[in-house]
């Protein structure tokens, strides 16, 4: 871990490719609000600090994470999207108090891998350099901003794709805009950036090549994972990320002795448990902060919400919500329980 860690999460934008009035961080995954998937990497990678750049309707990105409850989340305001870096910039103009390190991710980023957090707070810890940065080796780089080293290797710029050369496009490293920043450089180099670019944008990205032009060290490190790198920008991608994450949570739940006997026909939220030798019938949706004991036989076609199932029960073709159920009960078909 290192000291006075804190993150920054990119989340003001509309996400018009959505078609949506909701803030596109806001959009649900798995009965959770995507960005809080992002919130729950950064922790554990050690960050005393999470503070959100909000800016589209940025009351409902605050409602939408209420329950979490958690006092280390704070929020900054971009009123205007011009850019990563004038996201930055709005955090930096606010804030009273200056981490040693901080880590930017992108709000819309749910399967982000906490592995590699890790590895970057590892080197960044270790070899101190201005910016560390998390890149990835695409056969398609498509609209991916592509990382310009040096003969020697050496990272030397970010172009984004709108404003690379013919032979620019050819690199097949791309930039995944996760950032670890020593904030001395940050603080003193953020507010230099010009919108010199197609997009007339405050690109972040930028920083690469001051850093480069001050002599200061740049890592980047290699994410092996195509899928963790995922953004959710249309509802095509929100489907394709929420049946990566279902299988992840079916496959730990199975991992721990839980029976589903049709994964495919199973929907199971992230904050759901369940106890071994339960089993889980096709037609099932258990989501909320819902807890079921063992030896249990759940569906099929069972909807359970913010539930306490006890051992032994047998469920099927009902409703429970917001409702215990006690060890060794039978709820009869066709009913629902509420608390």
């Amino acid at each position: 871990m290192l000291p006075e860690l804190h993150a920054l999460i990119l989340a003001a934008g509309k996400g018009t490719r959505m078609k949506s009035d909701l803030p596109k961080v806001v959009h649900p995954i798995l009965g959770r609000p995507m960005v809080s998937y992002v919130i729950d990497a950064v922790k554990a990678v050690g960050c005393d600090k999470t503070i959100l750049v909000t800016g589209y309707k940025s009351d409902v990105v605050k409602a939408s994470l209420k329950d979490l409850n958690d006092s280390s989340i704070a929020y900054t305001e971009q009123k205007e999207q011009l850019g990563t870096g004038h996201a930055v910039q709005c955090y930096v103009k606010t804030t009273v108090e200056r981490p040693k390190n901080l880590l930017v991710v992108c709000g819309d980023t749910p399967l982000i891998s906490v592995e590699t957090l890790n590895k970057m707070v590892e080197i960044h810890n270790a070899q101190k350099p201005a910016i560390t940065m998390m890149t990835l080796v695409m056969n398609e780089p498509g609209n991916y901003g592509r990382i310009v080293r040096s003969q020697d290797g050496s990272v030397i710029a970010i172009r984004e794709a709108k404003d690379c050369s013919e032979k620019e496009l050819q690199i097949k490293e791309v930039n995944l805009a996760v950032y670890l920043f020593d904030s001395d450089f940050l603080f003193d180099n953020i507010f230099k950036l010009q919108p010199n670019n197609k997009q007339k944008e405050y690109y972040l990205t930028d920083l690469i090549e001051m850093a480069v032009q001050q002599n200061k060290k740049i890592i980047a490190v290699i994410e092996k994972d195509e899928s963790s790198t995922l953004g959710i920008n249309s509802r095509q991608h929100l489907a394709q990320v929420s049946s990566i994450l279902q299988k992840q949570i079916l496959n730990k739940l199975m991992d721990s002795g839980v029976t589903i006997t049709s994964p495919e026909q199973t929907f199971i939220g992230a904050n759901v448990k369940i106890e071994s030798d339960t089993v889980i019938e096709p037609g099932c949706m258990i989501y909320g902060n819902t807890f079921i004991g063992k030896n249990s036989v759940i569906g099929p076609n069972v909807k359970i919400n913010n539930a306490k199932i006890g051992e032994n029960v047998k469920l099927q073709f009902c409703i429970v919500e917001n409702a215990s159920v006690d060890n060794n009960s039978v709820v009869a078909a066709f009913t629902k329980v509420e608390g």
